[in-house]
């Protein structure tokens, strides 16, 4: 068993009503009151959403009251979703928009490492998927080209639509880097992966995990309601002795409430079942 349990944290923004009916997006409103939501709920945790460019974790100023706030109510802020990069990629674009994009990446990472955040995903799923072969190609040339710039102990962490043999190929490209595995049970079942494969191939590379449920070859649905085997997940994360965060990214409905704190709060009782049985 791991001598380190795992954390239950939150993706920013599933403790505020949703803008503009988005299932994710940063809450540019909100997000300062999320932090003694996040604690009033029960969560160690939550994952910071960088999907635009006012976000304020590009500024300075902020970066004290980020801190600030995680200190107060005792919230970690250990990996950051950077969905941003979902839309201005980092293959396929022309190269001033490739260099701008870097240049964001870059900025982002130095701004992690000014509040203490140890991850930072690149979302490679949507419109942003990598399956083609040309574009794979393209992602590890530039990732690799920029890697060096970095000065910095930050992960970068990748969550793909690969088959896991496949994902372990890519991750090996990057032997000399720190480049981890973002899993997302969710999409995985969806997708019709099998969680034994993935997690006894993918193991020491899962550096963070999101937790959500969905129908296979269909949508996001509470947790314990869907495809996902929650019980069978949780054995593997015992089995490879896991210790990183635990992320919840549930449907931002149950039964019959949309309440963001509500939900949020089922959905840690819901977690936190599993960690009790398996992970302590």
């Amino acid at each position: 068993m791991s001598t380190i349990i795992p954390k239950i944290g939150i993706m920013q923004g599933r403790l505020s009503e949703p803008v503009n009916n988005q299932i994710q997006s940063f809450p540019h409103n909100t997000w300062e009151t999320e932090f003694e939501k996040a604690h009033n709920c029960g969560f160690q945790v939550l994952e910071w959403i960088f999907d635009d460019l006012e976000n304020p974790i590009l500024n300075d100023s902020q970066i004290e009251k980020i801190k600030s706030l995680s200190s107060e109510y005792d919230i970690e802020i250990n990996s950051i979703c950077a969905d941003y990069f979902m839309k201005e990629k980092l293959f396929d674009v022309s190269d001033s928009q490739l260099k701008a994009n870097f240049s964001v990446l870059k900025n982002l990472i130095l701004r992690c490492s000014k509040i203490g955040i140890k991850i930072l995903e690149i979302p490679l799923v949507d419109s942003s998927s990598i399956k083609n072969i040309e574009h794979r190609n393209q992602f590890i040339q530039n990732l690799t080209q920029f890697l060096p710039q970095i000065d910095s102990n930050i992960i970068i962490n990748l969550e793909t639509d690969l088959p896991p043999l496949e994902f372990k190929i890519l991750l090996e490209q990057f032997k000399d880097f720190q480049i981890c595995v973002n899993y997302d049970i969710g999409n995985s079942t969806s997708l019709g992966y099998s969680v034994d494969e993935e997690i006894s191939i993918l193991k020491s590379k899962i550096k963070n995990i999101h937790v959500k449920d969905r129908i296979f070859q269909g949508k996001t649905v509470p947790l314990g309601t869907g495809d996902v085997d929650f019980e069978l997940f949780f054995q593997n994360l015992a089995q490879i002795q896991y210790d990183g965060d635990l992320i919840i990214q549930g449907a931002r409905s149950i039964s019959n409430t949309s309440d963001p704190v509500i939900v949020s709060k089922k959905y840690y009782q819901f977690v936190n079942q599993y960690v009790d049985k398996y992970l302590k």
